[in-house]
């Protein structure tokens, strides 16, 4: 688990209402590294669900999809989602999403939260974090991240989902969000 400290007092004051997903996210995209996009989404917790009822379950075909394709196949099902209260990302992470977790990786993942031992539960990390390799247009780096604030637990659905997403060869962790005593004063 890591932290992640406030910047600055503004950042302090601003963070005591904020949510600890969104602080994270927007730090991220921030970042500045030559070379290389930052950029990120929220994941709902039923991410799995939804692809499955848009997009249908054969990884290999979605990972095959154009990201062109991708945002076509989902206007044409975004009102059957809202129907269903299921939700999508925007269609460039989505395709990032499937870019890096690639055929094999996506399939397992599909198959374990469309599945009836999984009904009713999901553990989805909170957010999608990724950057874009300026020259390839390819993600470089992504990470799945369950954001805590403090003293928040993590439930074992979610220590599970962890576990599981590294064991597929993903990045997966839980972060706490804390603010040092020093950018108090």
């Amino acid at each position: 688990m890591r932290t992640l400290p406030a910047p600055s007092v503004k950042a302090t004051v601003a963070l005591a209402s904020a949510v600890p997903e969104t602080v994270v996210l927007r730090r991220w995209r921030q970042r500045r590294f030559d070379g290389y996009r930052f950029s990120g989404t929220r994941l709902s917790a039923t991410i799995w669900r939804a692809v499955s009822k848009a997009l249908g379950q054969d990884a290999k075909q979605l990972c095959s999809m154009s990201l062109a394709e991708l945002t076509q196949a989902i206007a044409r099902k975004r009102p059957a989602l809202r129907q269903a209260f299921l939700a999508l990302p925007a269609p460039e992470a989505l395709h990032t999403l499937f870019a890096v977790c690639g055929p094999r990786r996506l399939q397992a993942i599909l198959d374990k939260h469309t599945s009836e031992a999984h009904a009713g539960l999901s553990g989805v990390p909170d957010l999608f974090v990724y950057a874009i390799h300026l020259s390839t247009g390819k993600p470089a780096i992504a990470r799945f991240v369950e954001v805590k604030k403090p003293e928040e637990p993590v439930s074992q659905v979610q220590l599970d989902e962890i576990a599981f997403l590294n064991g597929l060869g993903l990045h997966a962790r839980v972060l706490r969000l804390k603010e040092r005593a020093s950018t108090l004063k």
